[in-house]
């Protein structure tokens, strides 16, 4: 009987730790589904005294949740920052857009590359213009949004 009570201590901790990591490592709306899984995991663990139920088994069952919690959390890390990436690109263009109107340059269309910093952002490091070359916009670009001249690709509608 001690020896079954040991178990049964054993499986509710082991239990509780598993869903605690999972839901701290679940993203926004994956905590319900974890939660709700977890909820289901520690009432079988508590359960299990009761019955002849496998609660080590559920605990075990329940880690397989951890690593599933660890790829959600890492596929949404990897969502945000290609949907960052999108966003800072897009900004980008259409500052460029708003800048050349201002100064009366005309753009047919403006495409901005972003690239990955050693710091963990996101940057402008190129610009593709298809417009009437503007050294003042040209120049603007630069030291507004840091993309060097040699990487503004200018070409009009003629593809020179």
């Amino acid at each position: 009987m001690l020896d079954a009570l040991r178990r049964w201590v054993m499986a509710m901790a082991a239990t509780g730790v598993v869903c605690a990591v999972a839901r701290s490592l679940s993203p926004g709306k994956g905590k319900r589904v974890v939660g709700a899984v977890c909820g289901f995991a520690v009432m079988a663990a508590l359960l299990s005294i009761a019955g002849d139920v496998d609660a080590l088994g559920i605990g075990m069952y329940a880690a397989g949740f951890r690593e599933e919690a660890e790829a959600a959390v890492e596929d949404a890390g990897e969502r945000a920052r290609s949907e960052t990436r999108f966003i800072i690109e897009e900004r980008c263009e259409a500052y460029i857009l708003d800048k050349a109107a201002s100064m009366g340059v005309s753009l047919r269309s403006v495409s901005v590359t972003a690239k990955w910093s050693d710091e963990g952002f996101w940057y402008p490091v190129k610009a593709m213009l298809e417009g009437d070359e503007s050294g003042e916009l040209s120049r603007k670009i630069e030291a507004e949004l840091g993309i060097s001249r040699e990487n503004q690709v200018w070409s009009t509608e003629d593809g020179h």
